[in-house]
């Protein structure tokens, strides 16, 4: 296996814009002026207005009719109209706020028969999923009423023998992260050392996957009851977040080997073009946990740093020039 090699690196440039206190920070998204964090703790949803600096949080765990089990996941604006999507694992829940009226939830799917590891909608009334798939289909298409309608894909198979381990631990340990560019109509789905950039510009087929391999990988694993996958010790940590524009797809690449330590690298930005091409790698010296981006901006991705130690922990919103 050989993982991707990069035409140019280089050091990056950060703007810290401000602190913000959350508990355990799930994920991202930016929608123009809106910054959005799902938290682990009560309230899940932190909104940061990147113009005035005004913070609220919102969403109770519970399963009243403004409430849902965390954990959740967040996506701003995959269709471009200007929404938060939200999606609940433990609730069965998919729907979306108005980004101007953030205390409006609108249901989409409500009734799904099954725990995806994620879902994204693509376009209207269609939905990407993920999951523990023992069909041997890596993604499901699911419709308006969350039904599914379609499967495609194959289950990595880079690392030798890795088709003869068991679906469900092979899913385990390729869970997907979710970035979609509405203006291409194509998509990335994106694990720690696998990337897929899928074309739905057209009916969704096996051949519309361009596969990428990141970098090599080997784990262990469990399967059944006692399900589990993680990696082997010195195997890179992987890709741990994914956004994109309408130029580039950026993954957040942590290059640390795992079970080894006083390692003197430095979290990574990798940046592709739509066409899977690498373009650059570029390096920082702050301790990135996640990254987001505004489909329609084309010079900044945003990220959430952390900073403290176990008595003063706290994380700051930064600006990332490329």
């Amino acid at each position: 296996m050989h993982g991707v090699v990069f035409p140019s690196s280089e050091p990056g440039i950060c703007e810290m814009i401000d602190t913000i206190f959350i508990g355990v920070p799930l994920n991202m998204g930016v929608c123009k002026n809106d910054l959005f964090v799902g938290d682990f703790r009560e309230p899940m949803i932190v909104h940061y207005n990147l113009m005035d600096g005004k913070t609220e949080r919102f969403l109770s765990a519970g399963r009243g009719p403004k409430e849902t089990l965390p954990p959740v996941i967040l996506y701003a604006n995959p269709l471009g109209n200007n929404v938060l999507y939200r999606y609940s694992k433990q609730a069965f829940d998919l729907g979306y706020y108005p980004v101007d009226s953030l205390f409006v939830y609108v249901p989409l799917l409500n009734n799904l028969s099954y725990v995806f590891q994620n879902i994204i909608p693509y376009e209207k009334d269609c939905y990407l999923a993920v999951g523990e798939f023992v069909d041997g289909y890596r993604y499901h298409i699911l419709d308006a009423e969350g039904k599914v309608i379609d499967k495609f894909g194959d289950y990595p198979d880079f690392l030798a023998g890795e088709d003869l381990i068991p679906f469900d631990a092979r899913s385990m340990f390729h869970q997907v992260e979710f970035a979609n560019n509405y203006n291409k109509r194509k998509l990335v789905a994106s694990s720690s050392h696998i990337m897929d950039i899928i074309d739905y510009s057209s009916n969704i087929k096996n051949e519309s996957i361009k596969r990428i391999l990141l970098a090599p990988y080997d784990y262990d694993y469990s399967s059944g009851n006692f399900l589990s996958a993680h990696a082997k010790n010195g195997i890179v940590t992987g890709s741990v977040s994914v956004a994109c524009n309408n130029s580039y797809i950026f993954l957040l690449f942590y290059p640390w080997r795992i079970g080894q330590k006083n390692q003197s690298v430095k979290d990574e930005i990798w940046v592709f073009d739509w066409d899977g091409k690498p373009v650059k790698k570029i390096s920082y010296d702050i301790n990135l946990t996640m990254i987001a981006a505004d489909p329609s901006e084309s010079e900044f991705v945003y990220g959430l740093a952390y900073y403290g130690n176990r008595n003063d922990e706290y994380y700051q919103i930064v600006r990332i020039k490329f």
